[in-house]
């Protein structure tokens, strides 16, 4: 399931954005950039150029190479990210994200029973609180209601960029 691509076609450019999307904080090189979304490397190039000119980009240089990496700053950026999780909410429907938030719930929390466990076998001996008594907090998936995805950083999806 591609979102953008289902409403509105399938470009390079959306294809480069809704691969970025979930990808926040790795850096890209070009041509892993063009390989990742199937497209020529001087294709990729002039994608990237336009979204740096754009904002919708960041980059930085180690050596001879560029590395590239979606610009989270950008109110742009941001946008398309609502814009996206909009689309996966009507595509999915509101008992799919009933189910998929109650299952990442779940799967946090299990997650971080099984952390907590871990350092308490660490520290034998010592007196730790249970998970229970640490007040571990409730994950934010779509805020209070699963249908609701407002605001939603990319980080915070579970769905990244389906």
């Amino acid at each position: 399931m591609e979102p953008f691509e289902d409403l509105l076609g399938n470009s390079c450019e959306l294809r480069l954005i809704e691969f970025l999307l979930p990808l926040e904080g790795l850096e890209f090189n070009i041509t892993e950039l063009a390989d990742e979304v199937s497209i020529s490397r001087p294709t990729a190039t002039k994608v990237v150029q336009k979204f740096i000119e754009w904002n919708l980009l960041t980059f930085k240089r180690t050596g001879n190479v560029k590395y590239y990496s979606i610009n989270t700053k950008s109110p742009i950026i941001a946008s398309i990210q609502n814009f996206n999780n909009a689309i996966i909410e009507t595509m999915l429907g509101e008992d799919a994200l009933y189910e998929i938030h109650d299952y990442a719930n779940e799967k946090k929390i299990a997650k971080a029973g099984n952390y907590y466990q871990d350092e308490r076998e660490k520290d034998v001996g010592k007196s730790v609180p249970t998970t229970s008594e640490q007040n571990i907090p409730t994950p934010l998936i779509w805020g209070d209601h699963p249908a609701s995805f407002g605001g939603m950083r990319s980080q915070d999806s579970i769905f990244g960029g389906i």
